[in-house]
């Protein structure tokens, strides 16, 4: 599952996308130049114009949708994040 959400990010590097949260909270914001990096099982995704960042323990996610514009993480407390262009 690393393996085809790190393809994907590859994809949105140093592109602008949006982050949407669904779930117990709500939240949206966008990144102009997107950078990831994933250590010990964690994906850090970070603005390189902005200090806008994104850290998420990927033992949390537990199903991924990827499509051509846009990747959905199902956390396991009923949260969704999508990235998208």
């Amino acid at each position: 599952m690393i393996v085809r959400i790190e393809k994907y990010l590859e994809k949105l590097q140093q592109k602008p996308i949006r982050v949407q949260q669904n779930g117990f909270l709500m939240n949206q914001f966008f990144m102009e130049k997107m950078m990831y990096k994933i250590q010990n099982d964690t994906l850090n995704l970070r603005d390189e114009t902005k200090e806008t960042y994104l850290s998420l323990n990927l033992n949390q996610v537990y199903q991924v949708e990827i499509g051509e514009n846009r990747m959905i993480l199902f956390l396991d407390n009923d949260t969704e994040i999508q990235l998208s262009l």
